[in-house]
């Protein structure tokens, strides 16, 4: 892949980025948030591959853009929460919590507001692409693509709680995103043998990120969130969050025996 491609594929996906953000505010839309944080992930992806070039320079994700992409994702983590409160039925028994929940919230957007509002796309785009290398060779590809497996090998060897599991769906989704990024984007098929198909690694990766979800609304019931809120609902939702963590040790059981089924080899 020469030059031009490489900015090609940065530009479409910062752009893409800028293009969700301008529309956050006031909405804050899940599938805005979720394409922009999508698309983050397809640079960084994308950027991590690159750097691997010998005449890559220093290519990173900017600083502003990496503090945007977590703003909306503590949006995005609260939206999903006060979804499962609702799907669980107990919105009704909660109303100083769901009050005091809407507020924290708003404060958050507030925060993801600003954070859009100091951005500069233009210098941002142009930083990158001043570091990247004249050309992306087929062997560097491949390289990046082993060492993602080996990582996750290598997490496999003892895998053992819901930290390692997270860490393996990260090697996942950066393998997925630099696949779709060859195929989509560039219209260049990466051709494996001995691979898992892509959509084992999907279905893989899907389920690791509701696993995570799961885990992350977990969090959001600890004490400093709910200490606030009546006696009667820190009951409820003490309650609540002794149901959810039976079923996250139950869905953690069942994903580390089946990840251990993954079937990725080093041939490509």
């Amino acid at each position: 892949m020469k030059r031009e491609a490489l900015e090609q594929v940065v530009e479409k996906h910062i752009n893409y980025i800028e293009k969700h953000s301008t529309k956050l505010p006031g909405a804050f839309e899940e599938e805005d948030i979720h394409d922009l944080r999508v698309n983050y992930k397809k640079v960084r992806a994308f950027l991590r591959l690159v750097q691997l070039e010998k005449e890559a320079g220093q290519l990173h994700i900017p600083d502003k853009l990496k503090s945007l992409y977590h703003h909306c994702g503590t949006v995005r983590d609260w939206q999903l929460f006060m979804a499962k409160i609702y799907e669980e039925g107990i919105a009704e028994k909660l109303p100083d919590c769901l009050h005091r929940w809407h507020r924290q919230v708003l404060t958050y957007k507030e925060q993801t507001v600003h954070a859009i509002e100091t951005m500069h796309f233009k210098r941002m785009l142009q930083g990158i692409i001043k570091e990247l290398p004249r050309q992306l060779q087929e062997d560097t590809v491949k390289q990046f693509m082993h060492q993602k497996i080996a990582a996750i090998h290598i997490l496999l060897l003892a895998a053992d709680n819901e930290k390692d599991l997270h860490s393996i769906r990260k090697q996942i989704k950066d393998i997925i995103y630099c696949i779709r990024i060859f195929e989509k984007d560039r219209d260049m098929p990466l051709s494996f043998q001995g691979f898992m198909s892509e959509k084992d690694l999907n279905d893989m990766a899907s389920s690791l990120g509701d696993f995570n979800d799961q885990c992350l609304a977990i969090s959001l019931l600890q004490p400093s969130y709910i200490n606030k809120c009546n006696d009667e609902e820190q009951h409820i939702l003490r309650n609540l969050q002794m149901h959810w963590l039976h079923q996250k040790e139950v869905r953690q059981r069942q994903l580390l025996y089946e990840v251990q089924e993954l079937h990725m080899e080093h041939a490509f």
